[in-house]
C-alpha cells in the first residue's frame, strides 16, 4: 500500500475505462447498476449485523422492552439501506461524472466527489442516530490526518501518547455526561458506558454513592458485566465471518481476542472504584469527580491502545460541548453544519481508501471492503495494475 499523488493517478487512470475501476463485472455503466446494488445490499447486510449486535450487547437490560427491538429493527433497515446507496452510487455517481468531464477520470471526481455527494444520504438515519455517524466518521477524519501527519515526519505517534490522549478525553467525556445527566433529553452520544447519574443531597438515599447496595458489589459486576460485552464483540468479530467453519474459528481464539474484554471491564471497575471512593471520602457525589475517575480508567487503554478509540473520547466531549454552543446560539441552527461534515468527512475517507490506503484507518477498509461484498478490493487492484504500467 502506498500513497498516489494527483499526478500519477491522472497518469495512469485518466483514460482507463470504467468498468475496470467501478465495476468490473460488467462493462456496461447502466447494466451494470442491478449488479451494484445487489452486492451493496449484501455487504452492507453483513456490515451492520455485527454493528447493531455489538449495540444490543451494550443496551444490555434496555432491550427487555417489546419496543426497543421494534425501534431497533427499524433502525437496522434504514442503516442497511443507507449503505446500500452509497455503495451503489460511488459507482454511478463515478460513471456520470467520468461522462460529464468528457470520459477522463480525476483526482478529484473517481471517488472524492462522488462520495460527498452520496453522503446526503445521511439523511436516512433517523437524528438520534445520524449524530453517532457523523461523530464516527469525524473521528476517522482526523485519525486519517493525525496518520498523513505522522508519515510526513511531522508527529510521533506512541502508545503512551495514545493512552494518554484516551485518559484526558475520558475524564472530560465523563465530566460532561454526568453534567448532563439532569436533562430530561440527552445529547445521543454511542460511548462504551453512560455513568450513572449525579446522587443529590436532597435525594432520599441512604447511600451517597450513586447506586444501590455495597460499593464492591457495584464495582464488581460493573467490570463482570462489561468483561462479557468485550468478549462477546471480539467473538463476533471473529466467528462470524467464518459462520461456515465454526469449528476452525472456535480453534483460531487467541490470548488477544481477550484484549477488547480486559479493556473494557478494567476501564468501568476502575471509573467506578474511583467514583465510590470519593463519593465516600467526601460524604456526597459530585460531577467533577468524573475528572479523576475518567482520568485514571483511560488507564485501562494500556490493553488495547486504539488511535481511533482515543479520538473518539475527545469528539464525544466535544460533541456534548457543541450542545451548549447551540443552546447559546453560538452555532447557527439554520446550517446543516453536521450534516455537511459527514459529506466531506465521507468523501475523504472513501478516497483516501484508495489514494492513501498507507495512512487511511484501517476502519475504513472493513467498512468498504465489507458494504461492498468484496469489489473494492478488486477495485482497488485494479488501479494499482493500472499505477504499475507508468511507475
Amino acid at each position: 500500500m502506498t500513497v498516489i499523488s494527483k499526478q500519477l493517478f491522472e497518469q495512469a487512470c485518466q483514460d482507463t475505462d470504467c468498468h475496470l475501476l467501478l465495476h468490473y463485472y460488467q462493462p456496461s455503466c447502466l447494466q451494470s447498476i442491478p449488479e451494484t446494488f445487489k452486492n451493496s445490499l449484501i455487504g452492507s447486510t453483513k456490515f451492520y449485523t455485527i454493528v447493531y449486535i455489538a449495540q444490543i450487547l451494550a443496551r444490555g437490560g434496555k432491550m427487555r422492552k417489546k419496543k426497543e427491538w421494534v425501534k431497533m429493527g427499524d433502525y437496522f433497515l434504514r442503516s442497511t439501506i443507507m449503505g446500500a446507496l452509497i455503495s451503489t452510487t460511488t459507482a454511478v455517481f463515478g460513471c456520470t461524472l467520468r461522462k460529464l468531464m468528457g470520459n477522463k477520470f480525476t483526482y478529484y471526481t473517481y471517488l472524492l466527489l462522488p462520495n460527498m455527494l452520496n453522503g446526503l444520504f445521511i439523511y436516512m438515519e433517523p437524528p438520534s442516530r445520524r449524530g453517532l455517524v457523523i461523530n464516527l466518521f469525524a473521528n476517522l477524519l482526523i485519525e486519517f490526518y493525525l496518520n498523513s501527519l505522522s508519515r510526513a515526519g511531522y508527529l510521533t505517534i506512541t502508545k503512551s501518547k495514545i493512552t494518554f490522549m484516551f485518559m484526558v478525553g475520558s475524564a472530560l467525556l465523563f465530566y460532561l455526561m454526568r453534567l448532563e445527566g439532569e436533562r430530561e433529553q440527552r445529547t445521543p452520544l454511542f460511548w462504551i458506558y453512560t455513568p450513572e447519574r449525579v446522587r443529590r443531597k436532597s435525594d432520599e438515599f441512604q447511600n451517597v454513592c450513586p447506586h444501590e447496595g455495597s460499593c464492591q458489589k457495584f464495582i464488581a459486576k460493573g467490570s463482570a458485566k462489561y468483561f462479557g460485552i468485550g468478549l462477546a464483540i471480539s467473538m463476533a468479530r471473529l466467528i462470524l465471518p467464518k459462520i461456515r467453519t465454526p469449528l476452525r474459528a472456535i480453534s483460531s481464539i487467541r490470548s488477544k481476542h481477550f484484549k477488547m474484554a480486559l479493556f473494557f471491564s478494567s476501564y468501568i471497575g476502575i471509573y467506578r472504584a474511583v467514583i465510590c471512593y470519593l463519593c465516600r471520602k467526601k460524604g456526597f457525589d459530585s460531577a467533577l469527580y468524573a475528572l479523576p475517575a475518567g482520568y485514571l480508567a483511560g488507564l485501562s487503554s494500556i490493553f488495547s491502545p486504539s488511535l481511533g478509540i482515543s479520538i473518539a473520547a475527545l469528539t464525544g466531549a466535544f460533541k456534548l460541548y457543541s450542545t451548549i454552543l447551540y443552546e447559546k446560539k453560538i452555532l447557527p441552527t439554520s446550517i446543516p453544519l453536521p450534516e455537511l461534515l459527514y459529506c466531506f468527512c465521507q468523501g475523504t475517507l472513501f478516497n483516501a481508501r484508495f489514494l492513501h490506503a498507507e495512512v487511511c484507518p484501517s476502519y475504513m477498509f472493513n467498512l468498504m471492503d465489507t458494504v461492498s461484498n468484496g469489489v473494492s478490493k478488486v477495485l482497488y487492484e485494479n488501479m494499482m495494475n493500472e499505477i504499475k504500467k507508468v511507475t
